[in-house]
């Protein structure tokens, strides 16, 4: 009787562990706005991470002043495999949070619309641009 309890102890542990480390991708609502690359995303990281000494290009981190570059970070559609969110939503004490203390978090807002903007499928959408 004991070596059936430890089966089942084992085995409903070992689905606790599989699936409570198991991370979904959020799925796409139908009809959600497209989020624009130029206006949204980049804006955001342009102020809040591309200070000097950051990400600006003038240091030893790689600077986030372009598409291509933020491209390299992120695995479009799948904001949770993405290297990009992983920073943004690591916790705040770790050495991956960025930005790093002193420097104030991104808000919800924000770490929203790039994680909306990767499942979209991290386009690059220029919204800004002026039709003159």
């Amino acid at each position: 009787m004991n070596r059936l309890k430890i089966i089942v102890l084992s085995g409903v542990t070992l689905f606790v562990i599989i699936f409570a480390s198991c991370q979904h991708e959020p799925e796409l609502i139908p009809g959600t706005a497209e989020v624009c690359f130029d206006t949204q995303v980049q804006l955001i990281i342009n102020s809040n991470c591309m200070m000097s000494g950051c990400h600006d290009g003038g240091g030893e981190m790689p600077a986030l002043d372009s598409y291509d570059a933020l491209y390299k970070l992120v695995e479009p559609g799948k904001p949770n495999k993405s290297k990009l969110h992983e920073v943004l939503v690591a916790n705040p004490n770790s050495e991956k949070f960025m930005p790093p203390k002193p420097k104030t978090a991104l808000t919800s807002e924000q770490i929203d619309i790039i994680s909306l903007w990767i499942l979209q499928g991290a386009k690059n959408t220029i919204c800004g641009k002026s039709s003159h």
